[in-house]
This record gives structure tokens, sequence and C-alpha cells, in this order.
């Protein structure tokens, strides 16, 4: 049997060696270039047959992308609202969606100095030149997530700044400022415990509605440059505080450590865009394989596959037939 030795040179940060001697004394060396990071003991399921909603910023738009490829259609949707980013925004959306508004979306919408009409509770993606057109953008998209969460078995969110910005004229916290004029808005560092207890008292109303809803959140590795990188570790530092304690409070509710992988696991500029901020495609595979081990049942596994081996045969399928 070999015998395993593992060595590290902290003076120089070299990386952990192994050496494995075996029964013939030959030596064998290997070399961790990493620091895998530890994925929680308590984790969701995911079946075959879950149904997802994903809500929050564009980590959890990439990571519900890749949800997608894999499930059937009609299993596995995106946020209602758009890109959303701080966790007021991200509550406030599941509200309407748990309760709705006999004023929604009239109450939230307006004409944009570009000429544009926008809602103050959604991304640009449901804005249009058309008042009736943005309108039933949004009531679209509100319909079909009534529908999703009213049967999901999964709720993914991603928390992405403390940061908010809120509307001077009635108080209200927006999802997106659609490049108004900056002194409309007053901004806002949310707290860790305005942010747990709020969700708490969401969480509570989603549970009466939804008892084996399962809940995950992650953080977005998205690095905030325009807040500087001092304040963009603290933001981070305080919604995974609040994030720990919401789970702690509340069942079937658990961490991703997306965040803890990009920052600790690749730890690498070349695992991010050009612009050294947002993950590249390649990261946010990586991260989507590490959440479909850490959550996936064997037939999720399978069904994953097969969907997956008849996308690349689709994909090679000749354009013309070579037959005469």
């Amino acid at each position: 049997m070999a015998e395993r030795i593992r060595w590290r040179n902290f003076a120089y940060d070299l990386p952990i060696l192994t050496f494995s001697v075996s029964s013939d004394s030959i030596i064998h060396v290997s070399m961790e270039f990493r620091t895998p990071v530890d994925l929680p003991q308590s984790h969701p399921t995911v079946e075959a047959t879950t149904q997802a909603l994903f809500l929050g910023s564009c980590f959890a738009e990439n990571t519900c992308e890749r949800m997608m490829r894999v499930f059937p259609s009609g299993q596995v949707l995106g946020s209602p609202f758009g890109v959303l980013y701080n966790p007021e925004s991200i509550r406030l959306a599941l509200e309407t969606l748990l309760g709705g508004s006999l004023f929604f979306p009239d109450d939230c919408m307006f004409l944009g100095r570009d000429e544009i009409w926008h809602s103050w509770m959604h991304s640009t993606a449901y804005s249009a030149p058309d008042r009736e057109v943005c309108r039933e953008k949004i009531l679209t998209a509100y319909a079909r997530g009534i529908e999703q969460l009213s049967r999901a078995t999964l709720l993914c969110i991603t928390f992405g700044t403390t940061h908010a910005y809120r509307l001077r004229e009635t108080g209200q916290i927006v999802s997106n400022c659609h490049k108004e004029l900056q002194r409309q808005f007053s901004e806002t560092i949310l707290s860790q415990d305005s942010i747990v207890q709020s969700w708490q008292e969401t969480l509570g109303r989603l549970r009466k509605k939804s008892p084996a809803l399962q809940v995950v959140f992650s953080l977005s590795p998205y690095r905030y440059q325009k807040y500087g990188f001092h304040d963009n570790a603290i933001s981070k530092a305080t919604l995974l505080l609040a994030i720990e304690q919401i789970c702690k409070q509340n069942p079937q509710t658990y961490y991703f450590p997306a965040y803890e992988i990009l920052t600790d696991e690749l730890r690498d500029y070349r695992f991010y865009k050009p612009d050294m901020l947002h993950p590249s495609d390649q990261a946010a595979d990586y991260i989507w394989q590490r959440f479909r081990d850490w959550t996936f049942t064997e037939n999720a596994h399978k069904q994953a596959e097969r969907i997956e081996k008849e996308v690349r045969r689709q994909a090679h399928r000749p354009l013309v037939s070579t037959h005469s």
C-alpha cells in the first residue's frame, strides 16, 4: 500500500505537494493548484421533475440559463422582473408574486426622459416605446411567474449588493434607476438586521403557501467596482451574514457558496470576463457543475445527460440530405 505525505512550502506559498510512495519504492508526486471549496452537507434535492424559479442578479440569470438547458421546457423559469441586485428589490418582487396588487403594474410604470416606458420594479428587458407594449410584457411575465411560484419545489435567490436606491417622490426602493436624473433618488445601504427581518416575514408567508418549497440563497461573485473594492467587500460580508442568519432561522433553506468558489477556489483573473468584474463563461460553467453535483439526484443527472446528448445530436444533424 502506498504511503501518502503532504507538504507545503509556506515561505514561498508553493502549491500543496502530495507524495505517494508505492510498495516498489517509486515516488509519485502530484500538485494541487487550487483550494477546493467544501459544499455544505445539508443541501436541497433536485429531481427530474423539479419545478424551479430564479430571482436576483445576473449570476442567477446565468445559472438559470444553464439549468434550462438540461430540463424539459416549462420546468425552469428565470426572474419575471429581470435582473435584480439588492435584497429588498428581490423581496418586493417575490411579495408581488405572492400577493399581487390591484394597481400592478400601473403604479410602477413611468415615461422616462428617453421617451421610453419603464417600470421601477423591472429591468430594461421590459421597457418599450409604447406604454401598452411595456405593460403587456410585464403582465405576461407576471402571470408566468405566479404560476411557476405556485408549483415550484425550488426557489433560487442571488443577492448582489447592499446598495439600494429610493425614489424621493414616493420613498419606494427601485430595482433599476433607468438612467433617470440622480436627484430623483437617495442612496441607502441595507443593514444585516433589516434584510433578515424583512426576509423572515416574506419567507413565513411563502411557507404557508408552499410548505415543501426548498429555498437556496447564493451571493453573486460580481465585483462592484463603482463603490470601491473596500466597500464591495463590506457589502458582500453584510450579505453573507444576513444569508447565514436567514438559513439558520428557516427550514429547508440553504446556502450555495458560488461566491467562495470563484474567489477562493478558482481565484484567478482568467476566470473573469475582460472587464475583470464579471465571472467568465468558463467560471459560470464550473460553478454550475458544482451546483449540479451538489443537488441533482441520480435520475436528474440521467435526464440532464440525455437532454445534452440530444442537443449535441441535433447540432450535428446535416442541414441537407446526402441521399439522392
